[in-house]
């Protein structure tokens, strides 16, 4: 399947805890596991505003003003080249009713794990009304060759959440795994 997707009732309670195991994830954020070291939420570039956020004892992050927020992990890029699948858990108090969407775009500094330098990549997946609900943590698991237009996964070091219609957006559990070695993920 291309795209799969659970949802949770939210409002005070937290993102749905993850079951893939550890050794099996590289993570961007989340209490689950070790993360990657990421440079900044929220980029100079960007046009959003982040800050964490505690739902009971889980960390967040919570954007509002969002129209695209920079994550960056320039210093550091992240190599997903061993991982299947890309997992991330949101939640919005917006309408997910069309024309509103959420999208996530990687960009992979390519061979020479730098900006520019002709060899970089970048793929965006738009999840609209049939993927995002309104107050409900909707937990996406998508297939990393859906992020088509990527030659590598290798030097990734950006990822540009943005949305239309979405002012704020919660997310959380934001990694990267291999399918072949974790549960099918509850749809």
């Amino acid at each position: 399947r291309s795209c799969s997707v659970s949802t949770t009732a939210s409002g005070a309670t937290p993102a749905p805890t993850p079951t893939v195991p550890s050794d099996s994830v590289v993570a961007l954020w989340s209490d689950a596991y070790t993360s990657h070291p990421v440079d900044t939420w929220s980029a100079t570039w960007d046009d959003a505003d982040v800050e964490d956020y505690l739902i009971g004892t889980d960390s967040t992050k919570k954007y509002t003003n969002l129209v695209f927020a920079g994550v960056e992990f320039t210093t550091t890029t992240l190599d997903a080249s061993a991982m299947t699948h890309f997992h991330i858990d949101v939640w919005t108090p917006n309408s997910t009713a069309s024309p509103n969407v959420f999208k996530v775009k990687f960009v992979d500094f390519g061979p020479d794990g730098a900006f520019g330098g002709g060899d970089d990549s970048e793929h965006e997946l738009i999840f609209d009304e049939n993927t995002m609900d309104t107050e409900q943590w909707v937990s996406i698991d998508v297939p990393l060759a859906s992020f088509a237009n990527l030659a590598s996964t290798e030097h990734l070091a950006q990822m540009v959440i943005s949305s239309v219609g979405l002012s704020t957006v919660y997310i959380d559990n934001i990694y990267f795994y291999d399918a072949g070695l974790a549960p099918e993920p509850d749809v």
